[in-house]
């Protein structure tokens, strides 16, 4: 498993926001979006798949769990996370299995272009997915999530423009406005205040979820939280 980094947080994006969790990043991305705030998960020459490698990632997230009782939730994130279905399948039964009638609650950050396995599938609660459009860089495409009872669809905005094109792939992919959210682009207060009231004004207007990103409002562009 390609770990980029393991720590415990507040989780500050969709659906879950404002919820204690420990948090999985890995490394790896089969995309490279132009705003990307976690580019570090993309450095080759650092990966290590070996058991041993394995092990030590698991013990971290059973520590932190243990140091945080009151925290159930895991966040699995990137990175891409479904490019290691295999390796995230194996460590949920074995911390799961760690903690008994300790009831976890297991989240995927995801850009959808990656369907899920019936063996992950089995074990996930919910998948934050975030589908990119071309204003990313990347070429649009159609998400490859479509259980609606337990996924979201985050797009990143930074203006109104951006939530046209956002809007347009939502139609395109019949995606329920219900389960859509825009996240607002920026790592700092200060963005996230500046871009914020137009694009509530298009949320209100679309039926659309506003999310701004709580972890960039308490501790601005850091890692680790």
């Amino acid at each position: 498993m390609v770990i980029s980094e393991i720590f415990h947080s507040i989780q500050g994006e969709g659906p879950t926001a404002g919820r204690p969790a420990v948090f999985v990043r890995l490394g790896m991305c089969n995309l490279q979006c132009n705003f990307c705030d976690t580019p570090y998960t993309w450095q080759e020459g650092k990966e290590d798949y070996s058991d041993e490698a394995n092990e030590r990632v698991v013990e971290a997230i059973v520590k932190l769990l243990q140091e945080h009782p009151r925290t159930q939730m895991i966040v699995w994130t990137g990175g891409e996370p479904m490019m290691q279905q295999r390796d995230i399948v194996a460590a949920i039964d074995y911390i799961d299995a760690s903690f008994g009638e300790r009831t976890l609650e297991h989240e995927i950050e995801t850009n959808g272009t990656i369907g899920a396995s019936s063996e992950l599938d089995a074990r996930i609660d919910r998948y934050n997915c975030s589908p990119k459009t071309a204003m990313s860089g990347n070429d649009p495409y159609t998400v490859r999530l479509k259980d609606f009872s337990k996924t979201i669809y985050k797009y990143v905005v930074e203006n109104p423009k951006h939530c046209t094109e956002a809007l347009q792939e939502i139609d395109r992919q019949k995606l329920p406005r219900d389960r859509c959210f825009f996240m607002v682009l920026g790592t700092t207060a200060q963005e996230m205040l500046e871009r914020s009231p137009a694009i509530a004004e298009v949320c209100k207007r679309e039926g659309i979820t506003l999310c701004i990103r709580l972890q960039s409002i308490l501790w601005g562009a850091k890692r680790g939280v």
